[in-house]
């Protein structure tokens, strides 16, 4: 009897032990997951193809003006906006990659996110009255899950209304809001803008139909400024926040790791050849030349390290040392995550930049960018979203 006590204690003891190591052995996974929990940024700096007049700002009378920021010696040089560059970004994503742009069905959201509660009674004699409360946190998640805009460039909500004008009171905070994982700066002209003017009319429209629809007895001349030249912008993904819902008290995982990875990969695929339809001209803005990677120290190193100038036969001398002291500032151990690609013709120095930058071609770049997004995600190579084949951008081979 004895003997059998203490054979049932000994079992104990060791369920004992064998629960201690299983949580020990949970725990050790779990530090594992969290030290591998930063995936950092993918930071691109890009110089596009020559582009004619992209950006116009406010009309003075008849005149047409480009937007123009002022340097330090009084010269100016023309930009495109990041609002401008994102709605080209947007608008191609939901052509080519069936991206889901914020609509009038938010609202359809929104009434699934709201409780009706009592409001809690400031006075004695004030009666019961019903609130419409949302739940912040639902309907943030519900965003990204449903729209890729959401997702990849925030938002901001404010002064809700629910059924027949209701107010909406928050469960949490004065707002919804997503600060936008993927930013975009300013796209800033290589070359000096000069002056140059377009005097336009339309004298064969006009003698057509217009004089016969509109009370104008002559057509109006009309002037807008040009400026042709090479452009140079940053794009940058925070890839911790990509599907991922920041709430009043944690942060939660909303997407799979195929759907993040998609969403980066289609993103990337429109960089690589996004373009900019104004005033009946189609400009391309694919890169000529980009540099960057994955980095955990999550700064834009190359964005202020383009230094180009226009040369001779149209071409750009490229200071190549300069962005060899912007990659000296990445740690060491993440300086051969750099990827430069470049596109041949467009550059005097083209040798310079190939050996010193180790220079490859633009699309054997962004084939290795989007793999790598795959490995940071701890994504299969296919999709294994729900998304037709001609909306994928991931690498596997097309099924005949």
């Amino acid at each position: 009897m004895e003997q059998e006590q203490n054979l049932s204690l000994k079992n104990q003891n060791n369920c004992k032990n064998n629960d201690k190591k299983e949580t020990e052995n949970k725990e050790t996974d779990l530090k594992k997951q969290g030290s591998k929990k930063m995936k950092g940024i993918l930071t691109l700096t890009i110089i596009t193809q020559r582009a004619s007049s992209l950006n116009y700002g406010e009309n003075i009378g008849n005149v047409s003006i480009l937007k123009k920021v002022s340097l330090g010696d009084g010269s100016q040089i023309t930009y495109v906006s990041d609002k401008a560059l994102k709605y080209e970004i947007r608008k191609k994503g939901q052509g080519e990659k069936g991206w889901k742009l914020l609509d009038e069905k938010v609202k359809e959201i929104l009434a699934g996110s709201l409780t009706e509660m009592i409001q809690e009674k400031k006075r004695k004699e004030s009666s019961e009255k019903k609130v419409l409360v949302l739940d912040v946190d639902n309907f943030g998640k519900e965003l990204i899950k449903e729209y890729h805009e959401f997702d990849l460039f925030g938002g901001l909500f404010t002064n809700l209304k629910g059924v027949n004008n209701k107010e909406v009171k928050l469960s949490y905070g004065d707002s919804v809001k997503r600060t936008a994982p993927v930013k975009v700066t300013y796209a800033y002209s290589i070359s000096k803008f000069r002056g140059d003017m377009d005097f336009m009319n339309n004298v064969d429209a006009y003698d057509r139909y217009i004089k016969h629809l509109e009370r104008k007895d002559k057509q109006a001349i009309s002037q807008s400024e040009q400026h042709y030249a090479y452009y140079y912008y940053t794009i940058t993904v925070d890839l911790d926040r990509i599907g991922v819902w920041e709430g009043e008290k944690q942060m939660e995982d909303i997407l799979s790791p195929e759907e993040k990875a998609n969403r980066v990969k289609n993103l990337l695929d429109i960089v690589m050849t996004i373009s900019r339809q104004i005033r009946g001209r189609w400009e391309d803005l694919s890169p000529i030349f980009v540099i960057g990677g994955f980095y955990k120290v999550k700064n834009p190193f190359f964005m202020g390290g383009i230094d180009a100038r226009e040369v001779g036969d149209e071409k750009l001398f490229l200071n190549v040392d300069r962005l060899l002291d912007c990659k000296s500032l990445i740690p060491k151990a993440e300086r051969k995550n750099t990827l430069c690609g470049m596109l041949t013709g467009f550059f005097v120095n083209e040798q310079e930049i190939i050996e010193k930058l180790n220079c490859k071609k633009v699309e054997k770049v962004f084939k290795e960018l989007k793999k790598k997004v795959n490995e940071v995600y701890g994504a299969s190579e296919t999709c294994g979203v729900s998304e037709s084949v001609a909306n994928c951008s991931c690498n596997s081979k097309t099924v005949e």
